[in-house]
C-alpha cells in the first residue's frame, strides 16, 4: 500500500507542477506577442498622412486592418484621367479633356465619338 500511495503522490506532483510553469510560459508568450505587434506597426507609421495607390492601400488594410490605416490617415490616390483612352477621326486624333497647342478640336468627331471630351487632331 505504501508503494501505491507514494506513486499516487508522485503523479499528483507531476500533474500539478507544470501548471505554474505553463502559466509563466503563457504570460511570457503574451508579452512577446505584444512586442512583436508593436514592432510590426512601425512600418505603417512611415505611411502616416500619405496618399498611396490602391494595391498598396489594399495590402496595408490586409496586413494592419482598416482601423490602423484610418488612424494613420492613409488615403488612396485619385487617378485623374485627361483622356478616355481611345482614338477619334479614323485614328487621326485622340480624345482629350483639352487639346495641346499643336492640335485643333475636330468638332465633327467630338460629340459622336468622344462624349464629354474633345477630339484633338494635329495641325
Amino acid at each position: 500500500m505504501e508503494r501505491k500511495s507514494f506513486l499516487s503522490v508522485f503523479f499528483i506532483v507531476l500533474l500539478v507542477s507544470p501548471a505554474s510553469i505553463l502559466a509563466k510560459t503563457i504570460k511570457e508568450e503574451g508579452e512577446t506577442r505584444n512586442k512583436r505587434q508593436a514592432q510590426i506597426l512601425l512600418p505603417i507609421a512611415s505611411y502616416a498622412g500619405l496618399t498611396v495607390t490602391a494595391p498598396v492601400l489594399a495590402a496595408l488594410v490586409a496586413a494592419y486592418g482598416i482601423y490602423a490605416v484610418t488612424r494613420y490617415a492613409i488615403r488612396k490616390r485619385r487617378i485623374v484621367m485627361y483622356s478616355d483612352s481611345h482614338s477619334c477621326a479614323n485614328n487621326r486624333g485622340w480624345c482629350r479633356e483639352s487639346c495641346f497647342s499643336h492640335e485643333y478640336t475636330d468638332w465633327a468627331n467630338t460629340f459622336g465619338v468622344c462624349g464629354s471630351y474633345f477630339c484633338c487632331r494635329p495641325y
